[in-house]
């Protein structure tokens, strides 16, 4: 049984012998299963809200407990911590609220005769089974009892005692499908945008935009690889795409290394002059101490001369990692000599997965001279390009080998509102729709008039 299971099932259940019983000499595990069980199931029954015609207990929040503390474990693990009381306890609370919530929309969905149809409970039933038999299997296989019947046994038990039972996970999914449909009903009834509230949102996106992306390249860089909407570009940038052919990384590591180290030196070196420049500046110098001159242009002549001999080590690092690709990129430029499709190229030889995935696979990367996110190799290169269409003699960066194309020119300002109408229109309804449901489920919830007692079940950690 690994750490997470037993700190998992020591937190839902608070039960500090949950498992040492069924270890003891003379006493039956079978028997101290059962027992630790019904434990269990006298916890699962603490109540922690009330509502007009129900009540929400630790059984109906114990799988999407599970769900939510499950995938919070996991990254605060990443980073090398552990969950607080503070994070589990607000867990809780937010799976008692959606319980509350999922109650009010059943009563909802009955008053408009919304049911899930016998299909729809099937496809419920199905991947709840498919879901509980995979971890039926996974937690079988860590125990280490010899009798059958008790591993099987203690593993009923660990899935029933982490929330992941086959009932529980049917009766959330079920609710979840539910809460789905009924808002499928809700969103069609509410009133599709105007033009007017479109240019309004259109005014305020240009406005926030602008605010958020000028003289911040990097925001304004990242936003353009995702799905965000834009809605207005700054100056100086323009669109590329790139065929990356990468060398061997038993020729690339040294390459990158070695440059890094170099850049290092290089950031040292103007840390250095910018000291000198101070320690010379008259006004600086009547203002306080400043470094000794001389003693910092001895400092710069040592760190310039170790920045020449980083950068003839570098020579020979570069030029194995051109030599170890130089087949491909010979292709490439005999094919692009002959007048063959870029995309197509870089479809065949590309191995930067930016290049095959939207939104930049069809816009390419956007760059500037001020650009923060990209690899200064490729940077600089790409604005080196002179005409939209021109490609880049092969340039050697950190990831690789980089052909690069100048695609197009990036219009400063705001974004024409016909290019960008479509995506602020549903971006409009979107969120009516996410208001009005909002309102309306308040109001469901409100009317069920709920009392919560979620401290009446304190989560371990």
């Amino acid at each position: 049984m690994n750490r997470k299971t037993l700190r998992f099932a020591a937190l839902v259940a608070a039960l500090c012998l949950a498992l040492t019983g069924c270890n003891l000499i003379g006493v039956d595990p079978l028997m101290q299963l059962a027992e630790d069980r019904a434990a269990v199931e006298d916890i699962y029954e603490t109540v922690l809200a009330e509502y007009d015609g129900g009540t929400v207990t630790v059984a109906d929040i114990i799988y999407d407990f599970n769900l939510q503390w499950s995938y919070y474990y996991q990254i605060y693990e990443m980073y090398g911590m552990e969950l607080d009381d503070e994070t589990v306890t607000a867990l809780r609370d937010s799976c008692v609220d959606l319980a509350v919530q999922r109650a009010a929309e059943a009563a909802e969905a009955e008053r408009r005769g919304v049911a899930l149809s016998e299909e729809e409970i099937a496809e419920v039933e199905t991947s709840a089974r498919e879901d509980y038999d995979a971890a039926y299997e996974s937690y079988l296989g860590q125990m280490t009892d010899a009798d059958e019947e008790v591993r099987a046994a203690r593993t009923e038990y660990e899935l029933y005692a982490t929330g992941q039972d086959y009932d529980a996970a049917v009766a959330y999914g079920m609710a979840e499908a539910l809460s789905d449909k009924l808002r499928e009903q809700v969103d069609a009834e509410v009133v599709e945008p105007t033009e007017e509230s479109i240019e309004q949102a259109y005014d305020q996106h240009v406005e926030s935009d602008e605010a958020n992306y000028e003289g911040n390249p990097g925001s304004f860089e990242s936003a353009m690889t995702s799905d965000t909407l834009v809605t207005w570009m700054p100056e100086g940038y323009r669109t590329v795409k790139h065929i990356l052919v990468i060398p061997d990384e038993s020729v690339l590591t040294p390459y990158t290394e070695a440059k890094s180290e170099l850049d290092s030196l290089q950031s040292e070196l103007d840390a250095l002059n910018e000291q000198l420049l101070a320690a010379t500046d008259d006004d600086a110098a009547e203002d306080g101490e400043t470094a000794d001159p001389e003693a910092l242009q001895t400092q710069i002549a040592a760190q310039e001369a170790a920045i020449a001999a980083a950068q003839e080590a570098l020579e020979p690092l570069a030029e194995a990692c051109f030599a170890d690709v130089q087949a491909t990129l010979d292709d490439v430029q005999t094919r692009l000599d002959a007048g063959e499709d870029f995309q197509a190229l870089i479809d065949e030889y590309g191995e930067d997965p930016g290049m095959q995935n939207e939104p930049t696979a069809s816009v390419g990367y956007y760059v500037s001279a001020d650009s923060t996110t990209w690899d200064p190799a490729f940077r600089d290169a790409a604005m080196l390009l002179s005409n939209v269409g021109d490609v880049s003699e092969p340039v050697l960066g950190m990831s690789g080998v980089h052909i690069i194309r100048y695609e197009s020119d990036v219009t400063p300002g705001p974004v024409p509102l016909e290019e960008v109408r479509d995506q602020l229109y549903d971006e409009a309804l979107t969120t009516l729709r996410e208001e009005n449901y909002a309102a309306l489920l308040s109001e469901w919830v409100a009317a069920l008039n709920p009392v919560y007692y979620y401290d009446n079940w304190e989560p371990l950690v």
